[in-house]
């Protein structure tokens, strides 16, 4: 693995706090064509003027990284087999203008693998079939006034197939019903001043389906009730300095309870156990390999890999063993074949 720099903040992708007008400029400055278009063939690959069947991913056992290529704000998502390493051609992509990705900062996917993709740059989710690669259409497109989408960032799907989107202008998370398409209202939001929301970015789930969201304005986790809704205040903050938490995006908690959260701002993942509250130390912390975590996912047998990027090195993800505390990854995917560019901004493992 080489050597990572010292970050570089001005070149980071817009975060917190952006006016309207501001976040517009900078995303007007991004633009750019997304020039190739991939063939739409869903698991198969070319070999001369064969067509060859591709096992496995997109279809199951994946790693799926959000992306945005460095200079364009349009955005592309990418599919690994769960042993990737190196620098590796990607299974899958889906990419190209028919995606209407643009700034993507934020994927889930839902019990039937379908893939959902926040777009910061159109205030919009837009919906993939499963299996879905190259240059498709979205199936359904969440977008319009009635939605309340503002900066869309983490998403998350609870048990019931509800959709929940951290807004990050809005300082709100907005919950879609299942199959939601269009100009469609949220069937519940939680905002106001008792709820905490600073900033917000990253959002999950754990085992009972309480709500846990990263905030950066103050730094926190704000952990909800499965219910909350309206002007609902947290029943847990975790804040303070003894948390470690500095510039918290990614966030995803596991079987057991214990939540992992990827700090940008100090390129470190810290671990909390389970029922953590207030000015608590992290179970765990680690930093080997990282630079700039954006986000963060447990698979069944407790890895951990995060996104790493927005920054003057190259996007990649880094896989750390189950436990690991000051641990070296166990592999990194990364080069010029991933097809990663300057932000891997969120992944998911399935």
């Amino acid at each position: 693995m080489q050597a990572r720099g010292k970050k570089m903040k001005s070149m980071r992708f817009p975060r917190y706090a952006l006016s309207g007008s501001v976040a517009a400029a900078l995303l007007a400055g991004c633009g750019g064509s997304q020039g190739a278009v991939y063939p739409a063939t869903l698991g198969q690959r070319d070999v001369g003027s064969r067509v060859v069947a591709e096992p496995g991913c997109p279809t199951a056992h994946c790693i799926v990284v959000g992306d945005v290529a460095p200079g364009n704000s349009s955005g592309s998502i990418l599919f690994f087999p769960r042993n990737a390493n190196g620098n590796v051609r990607p299974s899958g992509r889906i990419e190209g203008p028919l995606t209407q990705l643009r700034y993507t900062t934020g994927i889930a996917l839902d019990s039937a693998g379908n893939v959902y993709a926040a777009n910061l740059g159109t205030d919009s989710v837009t919906v993939y079939a499963a299996g879905s690669e190259g240059n498709v259409a979205p199936i359904r497109t969440i977008a319009g006034s009635q939605t309340e989408l503002q900066r869309p960032t983490g998403m998350a799907l609870d048990s019931d197939g509800d959709l929940f989107v951290v807004n990050n202008a809005g300082n709100r998370v907005t919950v879609y019903a299942p199959n939601a398409n269009g100009n469609v209202r949220p069937v519940r939001v939680i905002n106001g001043k008792r709820t905490l929301l600073g900033g917000p970015w990253g959002i999950a789930f754990d085992s009972n389906s309480n709500i846990y969201v990263s905030n950066a304005n103050p730094s926190s986790i704000t952990i909800y009730s499965r219910n909350a809704k309206g002007n609902a205040a947290p029943e847990r903050v975790i804040s303070g300095s003894l948390t470690q938490l500095n510039g918290p995006e990614g966030i995803a908690v596991d079987a057991s309870g214990y939540a992992y959260v990827a700090n940008w701002e100090d390129a470190s993942l810290v671990v909390f156990a389970p029922g953590a509250d207030g000015n608590e130390a992290p179970a765990r912390e680690d930093s080997s390999g990282l630079y700039g975590p954006n986000g963060v996912a447990i698979d069944t047998r407790g890895r951990t890999y995060l996104s790493n990027g927005c920054q003057d090195d190259a996007a990649f993800v880094a896989v750390y063993p189950e436990g690991a505390n000051g641990a070296a990854p166990l592999r990194i995917i990364e080069g010029r074949k991933t097809k990663l560019g300057g932000c891997a901004t969120s992944v998911v493992v399935r």
